[in-house]
């Protein structure tokens, strides 16, 4: 199947409960009728220490959030304000809002719902895709086409050259991983390992962040991979694969974490190049792997 075809269905699977959201995003895209736009549902923010968002829409090519407010929103009126402009605030983005309906208390002091006229949700619609078009006209040769499909193959690595974090670049699979350095992974009985030999003392490792047996967790501005076997791993204990590793010869490990987008999509995407930094991990007592370089060139 066409992988932005079963994105999409996907996306629109993952908001069907959401009734009138669902509509509004499918207006959205089949109005704008252009499949270099990325749909992006329900898309994380983070806007405080523990707090974060979840916006309704998000174009990432374009930097626009779009909230599809139906009439319990209205109720939270000022919450709803301050949350929109902590989004605005952090992302530097532009964020509009389609008002589907909205509350009214009436003289007895009960609640009642009023649902826009359809036209009138249709012409909010309008606005927005007129405004997405007028976005990418101005952008002209700056935009960027939506084009995951090209950017998920070998080719498309290998012709580029090198690695970039903050490229946010994936691949589907570890095989095509190791092709990108022209190696293989190794098996052990039916299992795979986690990594493959590039050079000497250069590995690129793959690791799984939903692991059963391995935690592999990336921290949260990205320079540290902590590693440990997890409980349900019976084969070795923390210390031991921390002693076995203090021990081995240095080790630069360029990393691909294993992850799944909120779409049930499996990915691994580059986050960088890696060295077990020795005084961190024996603090922690587990492998604390240190980013040392956010980009790796390929021999090519």
């Amino acid at each position: 199947m066409d992988y932005k075809l079963e994105y999409m269905e996907r996306l629109f699977a993952k908001i069907g409960k959401k009734k009138t959201e669902s509509y509004v995003i499918s207006r959205i895209w089949h109005q704008l009728n252009d499949d270099r736009v990325k749909f992006v549902v329900q898309q994380y923010v983070r806007i405080g220490q523990d707090k974060y968002a979840l916006a309704d829409l998000y174009l990432p090519q374009l930097n626009i959030f779009i909230e599809i407010n139906e009439p319990f929103h209205e109720n939270n009126i000022e919450r709803d304000k301050i949350r929109n402009e902590k989004i605005v605030d952090i992302t530097h983005s532009d964020l509009h809002v389609i008002v589907c309906g909205f509350e009214v208390e009436n003289e007895n002091g009960e609640k009642e719902i009023h649902w826009k006229p359809l036209d009138e949700i249709h012409r909010q619609i309008t606005d927005v895709v007129s405004l997405i078009k007028q976005r990418i006209s101005k952008l002209g040769g700056n935009f960027k086409p939506w084009d995951d499909t090209s950017t998920l193959t070998i080719e498309y690595h290998r012709n580029k050259g090198y690695l970039k974090v903050e490229d946010n670049e994936c691949l589907r699979t570890t095989d095509d991983i190791a092709a990108i350095f022209g190696t293989k992974a190794k098996h052990r009985g039916f299992r795979r390992v986690s990594g493959a030999k590039v050079k000497e003392n250069i590995i690129v490792w793959w690791p799984n962040a939903g692991h059963l047996l391995w935690h592999n967790e990336l921290s949260e501005d990205g320079m540290f991979i902590y590693e440990y076997p997890t409980q349900e791993n019976k084969s070795i204990t923390p210390a031991e694969h921390l002693k076995q590793w203090l021990s081995a010869p240095e080790e630069t490990r360029i990393t691909f974490l294993r992850y799944k987008d909120d779409l049930g999509f499996c990915f691994y995407r580059f986050v960088g190049v890696f060295r077990l930094n020795h005084d961190r991990s024996i603090k922690e007592n587990k492998c604390v792997w240190e980013r040392v370089s956010d980009t790796y060139q390929l021999d090519v």
